[in-house]
């Protein structure tokens, strides 16, 4: 029997209804613990090093001049192993191709793709469970 590895995973929102919701969603999701939240570039910045998450769900647009981007771009640029799953109230293909050449693994549109990036997480979980049973074969 395969031992499921939990991957750990960082909300980036600048919405608290947001971050409480998607967080309620992914606390039912096998192999997915929510190991912290963060509401601006600074804390999310802050809390990548201090939690080392595997995956981040970033809101592309955080409030004021902020830009979850930005912070796309730092964990790209610092931390090449953790993943990154833009969730967005922009639904704009312009949008979506920026951040996926950027580096995010995937993008969805918070008013219509919730659980698909739910399920988006969970599969990236099994992934990363499937590759550590693999590599210690």
């Amino acid at each position: 029997m395969r031992k499921v590895q939990v991957v750990k995973v960082l909300l980036v929102d600048d919405s608290e209804a947001i971050r409480e919701s998607f967080g309620a969603l992914l606390a039912t999701a096998p192999g997915v613990e929510v190991v912290g939240c963060a509401e601006d570039v600074a804390s999310a910045l802050a809390a990548i090093a201090s939690t080392r998450p595997d995956l981040i769900v970033l809101d592309a647009r955080l409030r004021g001049l902020d830009k979850g981007i930005d912070v796309l771009r730092h964990v790209r640029q610092n931390y090449s192993d953790i993943q990154v799953v833009v969730l967005s109230a922009f639904s704009w293909a312009s949008m979506r191709k920026r951040h996926m050449d950027a580096g995010a693994v995937a993008y969805f549109d918070k008013s219509t793709e919730f659980s698909q990036a739910r399920d988006c997480i969970v599969a990236l979980s099994s992934a990363r469970s499937i590759k550590a049973s693999t590599d210690r074969s």
